[in-house]
């Protein structure tokens, strides 16, 4: 006769709880399919720098502090204005206009124009020093947008060529290393100002393992032109 089972007592493991979410976390350099879970606006403290970070989700993985600075210190546009126009198209949104939102952190300006809306995204890994202790971290960047499904960009729709760029843009695509040396003190020079490390130059120089998306890239039907797509009365191929 089979013993009932007995149910499981736990110990706090601090190691434990570090890695708590962290499985799910968007991670790896590629393209992703997903929808905008959310868009707030950041300000400069001492500039008048603006840029817009999104909450982005991709079959169940998450990436937050998606940062695109659209305005620089001086006040001028910079090319993230075009990642944002690219952004909304394929949001399908002509027009977008901030609000202000109340948050757990206090009110904030928000694009809610573009939440929940489902985008493509090809994110490059950028690897990191903490300032603070040293410490290997990471950030993820936006380097495209394009359409879901289709797998357009703007400028392939606008042009009526195939969708290719996206996959072109994936087979050279490798994460970016922007680690600093560790001093003998256990400091970060970078965060000073130091050199560079060539510590991880195998990374650097393009001798990295690629991710499953950017391996699976190269055997994609990129040449089947996508059934036409419902413009605007203004003609821009929304």
């Amino acid at each position: 006769m089979q013993q009932p089972q007995q149910p499981m007592g736990f110990v706090f493991n601090p190691e434990s709880a570090k890695k708590a979410g962290t499985s799910a976390m968007l991670n790896e350099t590629g393209a992703y399919e997903g929808v905008i879970l959310h868009a707030h606006y950041n300000f400069g403290t001492d500039s008048q720098s603006q840029t817009l970070e999104l909450g982005f989700e991709s079959n169940g993985l998450k990436a937050n502090y998606l940062r695109i600075n659209f305005i620089n210190r001086e006040g001028e546009q910079t090319f993230g204005m075009d990642t944002v126009s690219a952004l909304l198209w394929a949001a399908g949104v002509r027009d977008a206009q901030p609000q202000q939102r109340q948050t757990p952190d206090g009110m904030v300006w928000a694009l809610p124009a573009i939440e929940g809306k489902s985008v493509g995204l090809v994110l490059q890994k950028e690897l990191r020093t903490k300032s603070t202790d040293g410490s290997d971290t990471y950030q993820m960047n936006i380097r495209h947008v394009f359409q879901v499904k289709t797998r357009l960009t703007y400028a392939e729709l606008a042009d009526k060529v195939p969708a290719e760029a996206i996959d072109k843009l994936l087979l050279s695509l490798k994460d970016v290393d922007k680690r600093q040396p560790v001093a003998p003190n256990g400091a970060a020079p970078g965060a000073r100002g130091g050199p560079t490390s060539n510590r991880y130059a195998n990374q650097a120089t393009g001798n990295q393992q690629q991710s499953r998306l950017q391996q699976n890239a190269g055997s994609r039907n990129v040449g089947q032109q996508p059934s036409p797509e419902t413009e605007f009365d203004d003609d821009i191929p929304f």
